[in-house]
């Protein structure tokens, strides 16, 4: 691992120092169970709360990987859109209800977690580089093909489930619906022209006003929904069989 990559950014030394004094404890990486049983010794600045810089930072990466730069998806500030939603959209049974929770740090936290697994065992193809999006962590640090093998460590839950911030800690079902949806969010957000609602893309869709000029859709030759009509108007067979 290129250690001048790494330590070249003010967050990258402390924690390429972090990597250094838990190598030996690294869990190899040809054991067959399922997740990651041997407890793994996350640096600090991974346990403490993460910032708003830093979430934004890790779902702009997220975004990135999903949709190529060159559709401009980073333009769009998907990663807002990604936010909003997982603070807005996720409801959880407690004990006596369901109730809506901000899950946003928290996702952004397990995706640095999974990243920092992978960066340990040392299968990344790319050193991390921190100066591409320099409020991220291990995640937006990994290159576009490591992103992906982070993401599909928390798919296949290949990480030590027991690290991970709650509500996330030992709960497979809620990693596994969080992380799907998080590529759904990207692709709805893109799709959807979410951006064109300008400064009301981050209120409720009921306040939701069009303030810009559809881009996307253009750009893809989409002509938009099309509604439909109570009526019916026909069936695609000339008859049926039974």
């Amino acid at each position: 691992m290129d250690e001048n990559l790494i330590s070249g950014h003010p967050q990258g030394g402390h924690f390429l120092e972090q990597v250094k004094n838990i190598m030996t404890n690294l869990v190899s990486a040809e054991q067959s169970s399922s997740s990651v049983s041997t407890a793994i010794k996350l640096p600090l600045q991974m346990i403490e709360t993460v910032s708003i810089p830093h979430t934004k930072a890790t779902f702009m990466a997220f975004a990135d990987v999903m949709i190529p730069s060159t559709l401009e998806a980073l333009d769009l500030r998907l990663d807002d859109y990604i936010v909003w939603t997982l603070d807005h959209y996720v409801s959880i049974q407690g004990d006596l209800s369901t109730k809506t929770v901000s899950l946003s740090a928290q996702t952004a936290k397990i995706l640095d977690i999974a990243a920092f697994q992978l960066i340990i065992s040392g299968y990344v193809k790319v050193p991390p580089d921190f100066s591409t999006y320099p409020d991220g962590g291990p995640f937006a640090a990994l290159s576009h093909d490591d992103r992906f093998e982070a993401i599909s460590l928390l798919e296949n839950l290949q990480v030590d489930l027991e690290i991970l911030p709650s509500p996330f800690r030992n709960n497979a079902g809620l990693i596994k619906n969080v992380v799907t949806s998080l590529h759904q969010m990207v692709l709805f957000g893109y799709y959807s022209e979410w951006f064109s609602f300008g400064s009301t893309r981050l209120a409720y869709p009921e306040d939701h006003r069009l303030e810009r000029q559809h881009f996307i859709w253009e750009r893809l030759n989409y002509p938009g929904p099309s509604f439909g009509y109570r009526a019916v108007r026909g069936f695609l067979v000339d008859k049926f069989s039974e």
